[in-house]
């Protein structure tokens, strides 16, 4: 019988912290064999979690704002090699640096944009997660009444705080 312990802090490893094999295997201390034969059970249940928290909204965003960044930084350098050019009265090399500060200009914009979709399809619409919420609520009640009953206020607060950030 499997280590449940084990692979379950294997499961966490990979899927949410995308630690590779040889890392996991030595972290959690079970052969890279068994490790393996884990990722790929249930059809590779593991790498689809993995690649679809890898194409998360969130992840895409995260990648998005990095590229602007290094845009704005790649922007910000051209700016001050302009400034030097126009000193220098090197008109050729200013415009050449114009039509490059443009097409910096022009893929802000673009990514700019693709940002804004990401984060208006990605919106949970507040009734779907509500529903959603309510599913988990009964689910931890019939699992364990105790335990659902010790959680009622954070329940409350959590409904009311997704409320009003779904709802903007």
């Amino acid at each position: 019988m499997a280590k449940e312990k084990e692979k379950k802090l294997a499961y966490m490893l990979f899927v949410e912290q995308r630690k590779t094999a040889k890392e996991i295997s030595q972290l959690v201390n079970v052969s890279e064999k068994t490790l393996s034969n884990w990722i790929n059970a249930e059809d590779g249940r593991w790498k689809k979690e993995q690649r679809a928290r890898n194409t998360s909204p969130g992840e895409r965003v995260s990648n998005i704002e990095q590229i602007i960044s290094n845009l704005a930084d790649d922007r910000l350098r051209k700016g001050a090699e302009l400034v030097k050019a126009e000193k220098e009265l090197d008109h050729q090399r200013a415009a050449e640096i114009r039509q490059e500060i443009s097409k910096i200009d022009d893929a802000v914009s673009k990514w700019n944009k693709t940002l804004r979709d990401i984060n208006k399809e990605s919106q949970v619409p507040l009734a779907t997660y509500l529903e959603i919420m309510q599913t988990i609520f009964q689910a931890l009640q019939a699992y364990d009444p105790k335990l659902f009953m010790q959680t009622i206020d954070f329940q409350e607060k959590h409904i009311h705080d997704a409320s009003l950030k779904l709802s903007m």
